[in-house]
């Protein structure tokens, strides 16, 4: 609920954003108080990354977004720190349907991913996580948006061999996009009218 009070959230004070929240305007500041109550407020990162991640599981993908770009404007963050806000930024993108704003934060994630791989292994036990929004989104994207096969062909081999597509998935994906690119050639056929046939 809004601060009726006029008062600053402690969590904001806590988290040394206090001229962040300052500057939000009434509706955005309602929209922030659902989200900052009892959030994490050890540093102004995580309380911007817990925020956002509330707001994602609230569907709340446009202000998400919003968080996202208040993040980069107010929090020096790390290599690592980046790719994660990153990785959060995909999932808004795509909820708000801004395929191409989601296709380039995924991108970015590939290009950052070489800096950043050790970190992502030594936090997950060594291994890599199962999930990555850069890797399965830009997929989403060429091909569900953009029916661009071949570039989803390339894409998952690079994949493979930067270690974050198994042999196994890799055989089971490209089987799903051949599958995939066949049935669009199926439906094409089938829909396809001489032009000046009537429907």
């Amino acid at each position: 609920m809004f601060r009726k009070d006029g008062k600053v959230p402690a969590e904001v004070k806590k988290a040394k954003v206090d001229d962040w929240y300052s500057g939000l305007d009434d509706q955005s500041r309602i929209k922030a108080n659902r989200y900052i109550e009892g959030i994490s407020a050890s540093s102004s990162y995580d309380f911007f990354t817990k925020m956002i991640e509330k707001a994602i599981a609230d569907e709340n993908y446009a202000f998400a977004v919003t968080l996202c770009e208040d993040t980069y404007a107010n929090v020096e963050m790390t290599d690592i720190q980046r790719f994660d806000v990153n990785e959060l930024l995909i999932v808004a993108y795509c909820g708000c349907e801004r395929h191409e704003d989601a296709k380039a934060a995924c991108e970015t994630n590939f290009e950052l991913f070489s800096s950043v791989k050790d970190v992502i292994k030594s936090r997950n036990g060594g291994e890599y996580p199962e999930t990555f929004q850069f890797r399965n989104q830009y997929i989403n994207v060429i091909i569900g948006v953009e029916c661009n096969y071949e570039l989803g062909f390339q894409m998952l081999d690079k994949y493979n061999e930067m270690g974050i597509l198994s042999d196994e998935d890799l055989v089971y994906r490209r089987n799903s996009l051949t599958t995939h690119r066949l049935q669009k050639l199926f439906d094409g056929v089938y829909t396809y009218r001489p032009k000046d046939e009537e429907l």
